[in-house]
């Protein structure tokens, strides 16, 4: 009986080639799937602050005092931001398995019920600040309105960071406790303008500079892919 021919050279000298390929493909899929997606989810949180804040900002009076209208578009901000950040990870996490996909579930769940709890919060401390009917109050309730949810934000940024081994959250997330700390330790109108312009234009350029540098890295990685296997 005579043995099966051998494959031709040419075929068996394919073989790595394709495998390369296939694997730099799916590297490619994965960061497009993973670091491209950050970029919206800074600039959604971007631009709610900065309009939120910055609508606050220029509605807030001398008193302290908030108009109704200012203090819903801000709660409407915010809660979109939190939305978006929900659907963000569940997408994010969609078509993983196992402890990857438990691992993302957690996390969104962390999210709406940090976001949550901190509004609830908010809403009660407001209703008591408002009780008192003086300018300090006010000033505390804004500065206890706007220190809670961001605390919420900044603080999983960072288990974010851990979790997915980002760098760029892990340094959103510090300059977002950062600012917010400023603006606690500043309090009065000027709250409003340090939220608007150093987090959310922070978090805009941050937005900004994981997009580039995500695009970067996903053409260097198409560019390595398609050269010829030696």
């Amino acid at each position: 009986m005579s043995p099966h021919p051998l494959p031709a050279n040419d075929e068996v000298e394919l073989e790595p080639a394709a495998a390369l390929a296939a694997i730099g493909e799916q590297q490619s899929a994965y960061l497009r799937h993973v670091e491209v997606h950050s970029a919206p989810f800074y600039i959604a949180w971007g631009l709610a602050w900065l309009i939120g804040y910055g609508t606050c900002g220029l509605a807030v009076g001398p008193d302290y005092a908030l108009e109704p209208s200012a203090l819903l578009v801000f709660l409407s901000c915010l809660a979109a931001a939190a939305v978006f950040t929900c659907v963000y990870i569940v997408r994010r996490s969609h078509g993983l398995r196992g402890r990857t996909s438990w691992i993302g579930t957690m996390y969104g769940l962390a999210w709406a019920g940090g976001m949550t709890l901190s509004f609830t919060t908010s809403a009660r401390l407001g209703a008591f600040f408002n009780d008192l009917d003086t300018a300090q109050a006010a000033n505390m309730g804004s500065i206890m309105a706007n220190a809670l949810p961001c605390l919420v934000v900044g603080v999983l940024f960072l288990a974010g960071a851990a979790i997915w081994e980002e760098t760029s959250m892990a340094v959103t997330g510090g300059w977002i406790l950062a600012v917010t700390m400023a603006a606690t330790i500043v309090g009065g109108n000027a709250l409003w303008a340090i939220m608007a312009l150093a987090g959310g234009g922070g978090m805009l350029v941050a937005g900004a500079v994981t997009a580039l540098q995500a695009r970067r890295q996903t053409a260097r990685m198409k560019a390595d892919t398609d050269e010829p296997f030696p």
